[in-house]
């Protein structure tokens, strides 16, 4: 793939399903393994019912007119950033993760943020390639069918 065939756009209300598929695949990947008991209740129409509240906040790339990734922001963070596994190591992150922080620094944001699963250290390598640093590690909650259950996250910022 080079980086002419990766497409970034805007996410459309058409693209939630796709966006969901890539959300479920690519959360399950990295972090099914950190919390077996929000696995459980983070399947596909869970992902489908949450991935439309932020279209108007969220770009997503295609490669061939198929979505393999998408990001969004909220406020002065990136608040997602998945690509479907079988993607991963091929550029469509970076991409990603650049276009978010452009658009963030156009904002007028000039310290941004992202959370990152305690754990997650594929993840969190990837953000520090990218001069991410970690601020602090914190007590969160990750939505479920079943409702919130407890997790660790690290706060990251960056300067943009």
């Amino acid at each position: 793939m080079s980086d002419h065939d990766l497409n970034i756009r805007k996410a459309t209300p058409e693209d939630i399903p796709a966006l969901a598929q890539v959300w479920n695949e690519s959360w399950h990947a990295g972090h099914a393994h950190l919390n077996p008991e929000a696995a459980k209740g983070r399947d596909l129409p869970y992902f489908e019912a949450r991935v439309g509240s932020n279209l108007e906040r969220m770009i997503v790339a295609e490669l061939h007119e198929q979505i393999i990734g998408f990001s969004g922001w909220e406020g002065d963070g990136v608040g997602q950033l998945f690509v479907l596994p079988s993607h991963f190591g091929k550029r469509v992150a970076p991409r990603l993760l650049a276009t978010v922080e452009a658009i963030l620094k156009a904002e007028g944001h000039s310290t941004i943020w992202l959370h990152c699963a305690e754990g997650n250290d594929r993840a969190r390598a990837f953000y520090e390639k990218h001069g991410w640093k970690v601020t602090h590690a914190f007590d969160d909650e990750i939505g479920t069918h079943q409702g919130p259950l407890p997790f660790r996250a690290w706060h990251m910022e960056k300067r943009v």
